[in-house]
């Protein structure tokens, strides 16, 4: 039980108390805590106090909440080595976790400034624009834009939900990949992002940009991903 002649605040001394089931080991990394209602009645307390305490464990990275499903202890950080040019289904499955996608969209845009700088394309040129929400374990963790010459619109016609899009070119299309250059920054989660990965707008999230080339230096596609950054490590 918790004590509330204590000075400590009551959010804090359930946060503390279900900190210290997770650092003992009685609550294991994928395990769901029971309903706010269950935790409320359990410690004698408001939902009020509950929520509270659990939006402090999500903010610092120990809880994840799925909507429809529950509130579970985070599982293991994804270790990423941004000096590889690997796809995330493949950082994954390295990693004993089940990749997933979900296609935002998918269409043909004119190409940016940005573009034509990095894609070397000409003004009027066509651009291949993917976006995509990248799930592990059924949990969305990133927000992935994918910008390819008009080249490479036979992705039109890909089905690339649940799939990794580097194994589709390099299997059915024998593209190889080879140099990527990788920017790193703090971005702020927009609303449509907070949608997505079920987070709050301005949330504060990893952007990882690159451009891939092959390895005769032809530009592949440049790419900005949005990651929540205490689901991932990131190695250098």
């Amino acid at each position: 039980m918790l004590d509330h002649s204590e000075s400590s605040p009551l959010y804090k001394q359930l946060q503390e108390k279900i900190l210290d089931s997770i650092h003992d080991g009685t609550l294991k990394p994928g395990d769901k805590l029971p309903t706010e209602l269950e935790l409320s009645e359990t410690n004698q307390v408001s939902r009020v106090t509950v929520r509270a305490a659990l939006d402090a464990l999500t903010s610092e990275g120990y809880l994840v909440r799925i909507p429809g499903k529950g509130t579970f202890i985070t599982k293991d950080k994804i270790q990423k080595n941004v000096a590889e040019t690997i796809g995330f289904s493949d950082t994954c499955r390295l990693q004993n976790k089940t990749p997933g996608a979900k296609v935002i969209k998918c269409v043909i845009e004119e190409a940016t400034a940005a573009d034509q700088e990095h894609l070397g394309l000409n003004p009027g040129d066509k651009v291949i624009n993917i976006e995509r929400i990248r799930y592990a374990d059924n949990v969305p963790i990133s927000v992935e834009y994918s910008r390819f010459p008009s080249s490479y619109s036979f992705l039109l016609q890909e089905d690339l939900n649940d799939k990794s899009l580097y194994e589709i070119l390099r299997s059915k299309y024998k593209v190889t990949f080879g140099h990527s250059r990788k920017y790193i920054v703090m971005e702020y989660a927009s609303f449509d992002v907070a949608a997505y990965l079920n987070i709050e707008e301005g949330y504060p999230l990893l952007s990882i940009r690159s451009t891939v080339s092959s390895p005769d230096g032809q530009k592949i596609h440049r790419s900005k991903q949005l990651i929540l950054g205490d689901k991932f490590e990131l190695i250098v």
